[in-house]
């Protein structure tokens, strides 16, 4: 997992919010007109051990950072409660966790440019298949169907209808974006493709990773009495993997 359990604090000075870093960050130190300098072992990334998971979830979920309120309101997000786990979602649920996701263009109206204040066409489309979306949660319909449903309100794009399958079932489908990404081709050493295939993939990889991270015991099925909490817990895997496809974003390329 690219993760040891030494740790180079003064790499933390060029690294800003990554503080006391695991050493996989950092190289050997070297010396430049004096002064000692450390750089980015950038090779040490790739290092996949499951065997190290717990850490690797421990460490960068506390790095993760993201709030989206509430339209016209001081008041955050509460993402799991949303997901009315136990419950069918409701049209109100249902807005809050598109907001949640692209506050820009999945809030209910169009914040700004020459459509300002008017209804957002893509949060309606998805209203229109609430039924489906709650079906698809029971059991009531199957993954071929509801696959075709999302495409229908998303023909573009991939990541927005994956968050449809997320929403109707968070036990069963991790939330899908760029850096989660990022993180597991960096992990497999894999390119990415953003088709359904990879996203197969990565449901295998982010279940590996919960498994081994003790977060689990085995993949969720929803009847679970502590299914919110076991949701929450799996949250942490989430946001471990963002937080580290974003460090990969600004430092792996080096």
């Amino acid at each position: 997992m690219g993760f040891l359990t030494n740790y180079k604090t003064r790499i933390s000075w060029q690294i800003g919010l990554y503080d006391n870093p695991p050493v996989y960050i950092a190289s050997e130190s070297t010396y430049r007109k004096g002064i000692e300098m450390f750089t980015l072992n950038v090779k040490e990334f790739k290092k996949f051990d499951l065997n190290e998971a717990k850490k690797f979830v421990d460490y960068w979920s506390e790095k993760y950072s993201y709030e989206v309120k509430a339209l016209n309101s001081d008041e955050a997000i509460d993402y799991v409660n949303e997901l009315s786990i136990k419950n069918e979602l409701s049209e109100k649920n249902i807005k809050k966790l598109l907001r949640w996701k692209d506050p820009i263009r999945l809030t209910e109206v169009i914040q700004s440019g020459k459509n300002e204040g008017k209804k957002n066409k893509s949060v309606l489309k998805v209203i229109e298949k609430k039924n489906h979306i709650n079906e698809f949660r029971k059991g009531k319909m199957s993954k071929k169907e509801f696959k075709a449903v999302t495409e229908n309100v998303f023909p573009n794009g991939f990541v927005w209808p994956i968050f449809l399958f997320h929403i109707a079932r968070p036990f069963e489908y991790p939330i899908a974006d760029q850096n989660v990404f990022r993180a597991f081709s960096t992990h497999k050493n894999k390119k990415i493709s953003k088709d359904w295939e990879l996203y197969k993939q990565y449901i295998n990889y982010f279940f590996q990773i919960s498994i081994s991270s003790g977060i689990i015991t085995e993949k969720p099925k929803r009847h679970e009495p502590n299914i919110k909490e076991i949701i929450k817990e799996l949250k942490k895997v989430d946001e471990a993997l963002f937080a580290f496809g974003q460090f990969l974003d600004s430092y792996g390329k080096r």
